[in-house]
């Protein structure tokens, strides 16, 4: 657990960059695991759009798998940096969404 101080912060540190790294989701620390963007948006398509082909239709289908995966993962790293944080550590992170947010914060703090 981060001590509320952060004196352990290189203990921390290691052991959650160890376990998100074993699980091969780095990927959300440096950035370059970015949630999925939908189709409709990728055509800079309004509100109410709904694909008329088939090919629009595997596209949405597509973004929906590879979004529930993203998000899983992206639930999995946020556990694995807040699991061990105390509750006024956490707090004070609420606001923040993304692992890379919140493992920022973390780096700059301690």
């Amino acid at each position: 657990k981060l001590a509320h101080n952060g004196q352990n912060w290189i203990t921390y540190a290691s052991s959650v960059l160890c376990a998100i790294s074993d699980k091969g989701l780095m990927g959300f620390l440096v950035g370059s695991e970015t949630q999925p963007i939908h189709p409709a948006q990728l055509d800079s398509c309004g509100e109410g759009w709904s694909p008329q082909t088939d090919d629009k239709r595997d596209k949405v289908v597509a973004w929906r798998t590879a979004d529930q995966s993203w998000t899983q993962r992206n639930a999995m790293v946020n556990y694995t940096i807040v699991s061990s944080i105390l509750d006024t550590i956490f707090s004070c992170m609420l606001h923040l969404k993304l692992p890379l947010e919140k493992w920022d914060y973390l780096k700059k703090c301690f």
